[in-house]
């Protein structure tokens, strides 16, 4: 099926330029878009029509339509037709193009509606944003519809990923070739809830790359890999596994490096399914508990703790803390918790150099410091942690799920 659309354009000789050019063709988008689609229901609805027998079909009105599309607001009409001996009517074009009568913008359309949303920060923000490009803004409600929509055929399809692994057994990425070396982190971070109704939300972030590579003063996380999800850890862990192993195959890596800032929960999660990466404790996790521990008044003596672990002195740092604990009695019960947390998590502050001992060459600048905060900042903070907002669970994780497909498309392209 073809067919031709065709728009005059006209600018006077003495004014033209490359702002008038620019500036008529603009005007002339939105009446491109409208005849596009109006010259596609006539040929729709001819064609259809014509497959008919002769006089099995009547015209019995004409009726306008509105529809979003990934160009702009498309205006245009299409026939109602009755049936000969039938008590009903049809939209021919409806009918074989799939259009619903509920729908107001296409599946494209809604993509984008989504996406806006979940970059700017406000649903009115996006919409005037797509209004400045389609030449006509659509509803800030709209927006949120699309965001609900989209986001939930996203979660939908990552929960059948999981599913298909854990309650199926399959294994997806199986095909792939495995890379020799994979990173993974995880963290979470909270979202305040609706009205302050009920607890905040617990928002699990996982990153997977097999490599940095410098690019000025900063460092791009190579064939990155972004995972959220919020609720509980158990289920992110089950999440976190199925999506890194359709992306790398990981089950068949030769090493591996899990991040994590000492949290009980994600320990727990990578000796249930990854069992085969080595724990790396964050060094800059590490770092601020020891600067919060002694306080704004002993930064030196923070500063010597942490040059005995990177020195590799654990059991001396260790000690060290005991004794700070027993002589400085205002930061006592501070410095009593760091002596656990460095007795727990502290032992995991030598995955990487343990692989080094062990012959493994680790990808450059794998020292035992990752980027989850950053990317916590980039997923989450940035859009959902504004002031003044609060959020439903539901309309968070469809939100959530949006800009996490968005993350993982920006840097597959």
């Amino acid at each position: 099926m073809r067919v031709n659309v065709t728009l005059a354009l006209e600018i006077p000789d003495h004014e033209v330029s490359v702002k008038s050019i620019d500036q008529v063709v603009r005007e002339a988008v939105p009446e491109f878009v409208s005849a596009a689609w109006q010259q596609w229901a006539h040929e729709v609805e001819r064609q259809t029509e014509r497959a008919h027998p002769a006089g099995a079909l009547r015209v019995k009105s004409w009726e306008e339509r509105t529809l979003w599309t990934t160009a702009g607001l498309a205006r245009f009409k299409r026939r109602r037709f009755e049936v000969a001996g039938e008590r009903r009517s049809l939209l021919l074009f409806d009918l074989r193009t799939g259009l619903k009568g509920w729908q107001r913008s296409t599946p494209g359309a809604e993509r984008l509606m989504a996406e806006a949303a979940a970059d700017v920060p406000g649903y009115a923000l996006a919409a005037r944003s797509l209004g400045r490009c389609w030449g006509e803004a659509p509803g800030a409600m709209q927006l949120w519809g699309a965001v609900q929509r989209v986001g939930r055929q996203l979660r939908r399809e990552r929960e059948a990923l999981r599913r298909r692994v854990f309650w199926d057994g399959e294994l997806p990425g199986w095909e792939r070739p495995a890379p020799e070396f994979l990173a993974l982190e995880a963290d979470s971070t909270y979202l305040a809830a609706w009205r302050g109704r009920g607890p905040d939300h617990e928002v699990f972030v996982g990153i997977g790359y097999t490599g940095k590579q410098q690019r000025g003063r900063r460092r791009r996380l190579a064939d990155k890999l972004v995972c959220s999800r919020l609720g509980r850890a158990e289920e992110f862990g089950q999440e976190f596994f199925a999506a890194a192993q359709e992306r790398y195959n990981l089950v068949e890596t030769r090493y591996g490096l899990f991040m994590n800032d000492g949290d009980g929960r994600l320990r727990r999660m990578r000796q249930e399914h990854f069992p085969r990466f080595v724990p790396q404790l964050d060094w800059r996790h590490a770092s601020c508990n020891l600067e919060e521990a002694y306080g704004p008044d002993r930064r030196e003596r923070s500063r010597e703790v942490l040059g005995l672990l990177y020195a590799g002195r654990h059991p001396e740092a260790c000690r060290q803390v005991q004794r700070d604990a027993g002589r400085l009695r205002s930061r006592g019960e501070q410095l009593g918790k760091l002596v656990g947390y460095l007795e727990g998590p502290g032992q995991e502050l030598y995955g990487s150099r343990r692989l080094r001992r062990l012959g493994v060459r680790l990808p450059p600048h794998m020292e035992g410091t990752g980027g989850i905060e950053r990317n916590i900042g980039v997923l989450v903070v940035q859009r959902m942690k504004r002031r003044g907002m609060g959020w439903t669970q539901i309309g968070a994780a469809n939100l959530l799920a949006v800009r996490n497909a968005l993350s993982n498309h920006s840097h597959a392209s």
